[in-house]
């Protein structure tokens, strides 16, 4: 190839490289200067709620929906905040964990699932919901790089982070859901009858029983987590407590066994509650075979607020 042309080509692409990274950075600060005046939605909302008020709180639910939707953290401490979410699973709650400030007394409540603690194919890909924060906060990039769920081109375009949160956090923007201010993060079902109605169908139509496995071990991953969250909490002033919510049908009891063991044999206070309901036959506390509506988490967050008491 002629030379004066290679060094236009080179010459062109280096341009555009520059143009392209000069544009990637103002649209990030374009993104982090609308993201953080936003205080609601999952998209990025409710993580910014609860990275304002973290350092303030006595009490903290973490976890998936099944914490989420079944702890009205206020009804056991005014100082509280409930921040389970939709689809996460320990190393998004692990994580946010780690950002709880040093000193200031508080108690961790964290949901944990045994049939996803022995998933041995988790990988922790639910921390990729904290990635528009990855090149803002030095904890959540390290624990996403730790895992291996960054984009190694995020480490120079830093708006990659914000992908699959723009469309949620414009929208929270333009139109906030509800109040933040009066927000404690805990988001009751409230199931209607005709939901109700086709619920009591499924039932009735039955399932097929679940077979427990062979053996049981525990994913990699969690037991890491685990060991890092206990560590953190004994040596910042914080209680550690986990349980597992109330399901109304459980087919095998042989990996709820076996995680309490390994949490016993981890000096790890925990709370098995699948069987909360086990005698009250009322749907009514039901939402499905995994979640309470709202009247359901009433019951289970007195049972809670009793064995914090």
């Amino acid at each position: 190839m002629n030379p004066p042309i290679l060094k236009h080509i080179i010459k062109s692409f280096l341009l555009i490289l520059l143009i392209s990274f000069v544009s990637d950075k103002l649209v990030f600060f374009l993104f982090n200067k609308i993201s953080d005046q936003v205080y609601t939605g999952q998209s990025i909302g409710k993580v910014n709620h609860y990275l304002e008020i973290k350092d303030s709180l006595d009490f903290i639910v973490f976890g998936s929906s099944r914490a989420n939707h079944n702890i009205n953290p206020i009804k056991i401490s005014e100082n509280s905040f409930n921040m389970g979410m939709d689809g996460r699973k320990l190393a998004y709650s692990a994580t946010l964990i780690k950002l709880l400030p040093d000193k200031k007394k508080q108690t961790v409540l964290l949901h944990i699932d045994p049939e996803y603690a022995f998933d041995t194919d988790y990988i922790g890909d639910d921390i990729t919901a904290l990635s528009p924060k990855y090149n803002r906060n030095t904890t959540i990039k390290n624990e996403i790089d730790k895992l291996g769920q960054n984009n190694i081109l995020q480490r120079f375009y830093w708006s990659i982070g914000y992908n699959n949160a723009v469309l949620g956090i414009v929208k929270n923007y333009l139109q906030p859901n509800y109040d933040y201010k009066t927000y404690s993060g805990y988001d009751p079902i409230y199931v209607s009858d005709n939901q109700r109605e086709i619920f009591e169908n499924i039932l009735n139509k039955g399932e097929k029983s679940k077979d427990c496995e062979s053996q049981y071990t525990l994913n990699t991953i969690y037991n890491s987590y685990l060991d890092e969250i206990k560590i953190f909490c004994k040596t910042r002033n914080k209680t550690l407590i986990l349980f597992t919510s109330p399901r109304l049908i459980d087919g095998c009891k042989d990996d709820n066994l076996k995680l309490k063991q390994i949490l016993k044999d981890k000096n790890l206070e925990y709370y098995d509650f699948t069987d909360f309901l086990k005698e009250n036959k009322n749907l009514d506390n039901w939402k499905d075979r995994g979640h309470l509506s709202d009247k359901g988490a009433e019951l289970f967050t007195e049972e809670i607020k009793k064995l914090l008491k």
